[in-house]
C-alpha cells in the first residue's frame, strides 16, 4: 500500500509523469471507444459488455448468441486494453487529488499521505479488473452459461461504477474548491 501511495504522490509531483499517465488514460480510452464503435457490426448490434452500464446477466447470454468469431477476438483485444485503462484512470485521479490537496489543503494532504489514502483511487481499477476476468471467463465458457460468474461480473461492474462516480465527483468538487480558493487569493480576499 505504501509503495502504491508513493507512486501516486510521485506522479503528482512530476509534470512528465503526470502527462504520461494522462496520455495513457486518454490513449487507452480512445482505443476502447474505437473498438466499441466497430463492435456492433460483429455482435448483432451489441457493444462490448464493459460499455453497458445497465448490463444484466440475462443480457450477457442473449448478446453472446449474436457474437461472431471476430467479435470474440475483438473482445479479447478490448479487454487487454481495458486492463491498462482503469489503472491509468486511477493513477490520474489519485495524482490530481494529491496535487490539489498538497497545494490547497496541506493538512489534509499530510493525513492522506500518512494513511496511504491515495491508494483508494485504485479501488475502481480492482473492480474493473475483476469485471474483466469474470467476463473473459464467461466468454471462454460459452456456449455453457456460467451464470454464477456472470452474476459476479455484473456485481463487479456495479462496484466499479460506484467507485468511479464517487472518486470523479470528489475530484471535481475538490477541483472547484481549489479553483475558488486560488481565485480568492488572486483577488486579495484572503492571504495564505
Amino acid at each position: 500500500m505504501n509503495a502504491l501511495n508513493s507512486v501516486i504522490i510521485r506522479i503528482s509531483k512530476s509534470g512528465w509523469l503526470y502527462v504520461f499517465v494522462f496520455a495513457g488514460f486518454f490513449g487507452t480510452l480512445q482505443a476502447l471507444l474505437r473498438i466499441g464503435q466497430r463492435f456492433p457490426e460483429l455482435a448483432a448490434d451489441a457493444v462490448p459488455f464493459d460499455l453497458q452500464n445497465q448490463l444484466t446477466v440475462e443480457q450477457i447470454f442473449t448478446q453472446l448468441a449474436g457474437y461472431t468469431e471476430e467479435a470474440f477476438q475483438l473482445y479479447y483485444v478490448f479487454t487487454a486494453i481495458d486492463f491498462f485503462f482503469p489503472l491509468f484512470g486511477g493513477l490520474f485521479l489519485g495524482a490530481t487529488v494529491a496535487f490539489l490537496l498538497r497545494h490547497s489543503l496541506p493538512r489534509w494532504y499530510a493525513i492522506a499521505e500518512e494513511k496511504n489514502l491515495f491508494v483508494l483511487f485504485l479501488l475502481a481499477t480492482l473492480f474493473d479488473w475483476l469485471e474483466n476476468i469474470t467476463l473473459l471467463s464467461v466468454l471462454a465458457g460459452y456456449p455453457n452459461e456460467l451464470s454464477t460468474i456472470a452474476t459476479l461480473a455484473v456485481a463487479a461492474k456495479i462496484g466499479k461504477l460506484a467507485f468511479v462516480f464517487l472518486f470523479q465527483g470528489l475530484t471535481l468538487l475538490l477541483l472547484i474548491f481549489c479553483a475558488g480558493q486560488w481565485l480568492a487569493r488572486k483577488a486579495g480576499l484572503f492571504k495564505d
